[in-house]
């Protein structure tokens, strides 16, 4: 329902609450009991009205409010993405420039000198590595989980906000009901 039709529907609300306040009291001034309970029904009819559209304001609000925070989650797991690959090319160019750098010492040393080097350099490059694969798989691990708490969150706004409007649904025809059975325009 667009913002208009929600004001359209809170102004036939209070009219119709007005209207039904004008029907009783004419009815208990003039004795007419059949006005008198007209008018409440009347006024019932009204409030049952402006409860199920507060309800619907409230389920659409955090419907919006989930879908903002989920594509808050989304643009943090992009960010936190793109910093684990940034982060991941610059300790693989940086285990790359210290194998050069090794490499260029191992051609000026001496023969077993530079391999025990170039082993120990190599060794220490893998390990480093491995620790930056093993942070990278971490924080995507992380970000995963993120990304999976923030669909279930969706998931659940979206469950409330149909049991919402199930709601204002099943209140709307009891206010049709009730409308029928006082015989009511």
């Amino acid at each position: 329902m667009t913002e208009h039709e929600k004001a359209g529907e809170a102004r036939k609300g209070l009219v119709d609450s007005v209207k039904g306040k004008a029907k009783e009291f004419l009815g208990a001034v003039s004795n007419n009991d059949s006005l008198t309970a007209e008018g409440q029904l009347e006024q019932a009819q009204a409030r049952e009205r402006k409860h199920a559209n507060t309800v619907e304001a409230v389920a659409d609000a955090e419907s919006e409010q989930a879908l903002a925070q989920a594509a808050e989650v989304r643009q943090r797991g992009a960010e936190e993405r793109s910093a684990v690959e940034a982060h991941t090319a610059a300790a693989e160019r940086a285990a790359r420039a210290q194998r050069n750098e090794q490499r260029q010492a191992a051609e000026q040393a001496a023969v077993s000198r530079a391999e025990d080097e170039k082993t120990a350099a190599d060794l220490d490059a893998h390990r480093r590595v491995k620790q930056a694969e093993a942070q990278e798989q971490a924080e995507i691990t992380d970000a995963a989980g993120q990304a999976a708490d923030a669909v279930a969150e969706q998931q659940t706004v979206q469950q409330i906000t149909t049991n919402a409007h199930d709601e204002a649904d099943r209140i709307r025809a009891r206010a049709a009901h009730l409308t029928n059975e006082a015989d009511l325009p």
